[in-house]
């Protein structure tokens, strides 16, 4: 399981534990990136993604070639995410050069919807190079990051009526977050969606959409028509309130629930898709929000967001869970059989130094004779062959691809 290797029980420095599994531990390196990479986001008119990707254990780190650039992105969902990005600029660059976008843009400032200034900061940006997601989720995390709003959001749009629904219509039609940190795709969905909103531009995106437009952008485990709604027409002020009502309904701390709701990484859409999922479940959620305020990046805050919907998806399909704890530095969840759930969003975990001490120590709890009766380990990603072997001796049982669609 992706712990840190520094525990409660001292396992870190435990030479008999590397005597007895060091020889067998597997290690990490080439991966082909067909087999986590859909087949048609390998390659497209504006990149192509390198055959080989590397894994550290955990996450992969691909290889993307666009024109004369060349970029490297840890994580699936980020390479994916990064690639509806790419093609959505494009898309919107060649809109505005367009005839008919030059006479929208024209109509819409006569119509004084305003300038879009200030649209996304980033104080934090010294912290790109803190481990993120599933490399150190599970790890102390420093102070002082807290405060306002979602570093995501559009400071230059607020009171301007019509321009952030068309903005976040347009995001989705292309596949992409309304709330995105890339400050390129922030300053073209703005334009484009003034034209639109103000200058009668009439678009048709979602046929320029890599790797899918708003089935895909919009694809939170469970999520209704009525969420789905919700994120494309609602204000952040008004998904924080229904947020806010949804957490402390689950009587969560409301000091949490305020330091969750105005984390400068937790964007509208995250907050909103895993304050859903907690609902869903139906249980305090202060032990999964005070960790989930510890997060230093949006990797981070997508993270704890798909730990969230891997939880909501164990409850609605497998048992109801019946209360959501921190153990051994991890999220954790009780069903109501006792099975203790351990969710874990990565690309492909295999049994090496850091799974086997936490494979170890959470084996260890279902030999206490306390309330924990079994063991289960879900994940988005894949387990080596090896690492289930391991689980399968341990009696520990688990799911892959748990959010894919249709897993049960």
């Amino acid at each position: 399981m992706p712990l840190p290797a520094q525990t409660e029980n001292g396992t870190e420095n435990d030479p008999a534990f590397l005597a007895k599994f060091e020889k067998t531990f597997e290690i990490g390196g080439a991966v082909y990136a067909k087999d986590f990479v859909p087949a048609g986001l390998m390659s497209g008119p504006l990149h192509t993604v390198a055959e080989g990707a590397y894994n550290d254990g955990l996450r992969n780190t691909y290889l993307v070639i666009a024109g004369n650039e060349q970029y490297e992105v840890t994580g699936t969902p980020a390479l994916v995410q990064f690639l509806r990005e790419l093609y959505a600029i494009d898309y919107l660059r060649g809109v505005s050069k367009s005839e008919e976008f030059g006479k929208a843009f024209a109509n819409a400032g006569k119509q004084k919807v305003g300038s879009a200034v200030g649209l996304v900061t980033h104080p934090f940006s010294t912290l790109k190079n803190v481990p993120k997601g599933a490399s150190r989720f599970f790890g102390r995390i420093g102070e002082g990051l807290k405060g306002g709003k979602s570093e995501t959001e559009d400071s230059g749009l607020k009171g301007l009526t019509g321009v952030s629904e068309a903005k976040a219509k347009l995001a989705v039609q292309l596949g992409v977050s309304p709330y995105t940190t890339n400050e390129t795709l922030q300053q073209e969905l703005t334009k484009v969606a003034r034209a639109s909103a103000g200058g009668g531009l009439i678009l048709n995106a979602a046929t320029a959409a890599v790797g899918g437009g708003a089935g895909t952008v919009l694809s939170a485990v469970g999520m209704n028509e009525t969420l789905q709604e919700a994120l494309v027409s609602s204000t952040p002020e008004d998904l924080r309130i229904a947020n806010r009502k949804k957490l402390l309904a689950l009587s969560a701390s409301r000091a949490v629930t305020e330091e969750f709701l105005m984390h400068p990484w937790f964007s509208p859409w995250h907050e909103t898709i895993t304050a859903d999922a907690l609902f869903r479940i139906g249980v305090s959620p202060t032990a999964f929000l005070t960790n989930a305020v510890m997060s230093m990046t949006v990797e981070d805050a997508f993270f704890f967001q798909r730990l969230a919907q891997i939880l909501a998806r164990y409850h609605s399909t497998v048992m109801p869970l019946r209360t959501i704890r921190f153990e051994h530095n991890a999220i954790t969840a009780i069903d109501r059989n006792g099975t203790l759930v351990v969710p874990v969003s990565l690309d492909y975990a295999i049994w090496c130094e850091r799974t086997a001490r936490r494979t170890e120590e959470f084996a260890a709890l279902a030999k206490t004779g306390g309330t924990i009766k079994g063991l289960a380990l879900w994940t988005d990603g894949r387990l080596s062959e090896r690492l289930k072997e391991e689980f399968k001796a341990r009696n520990i049982t688990w799911r892959e691809h748990a959010l894919d669609a249709g897993s049960r």
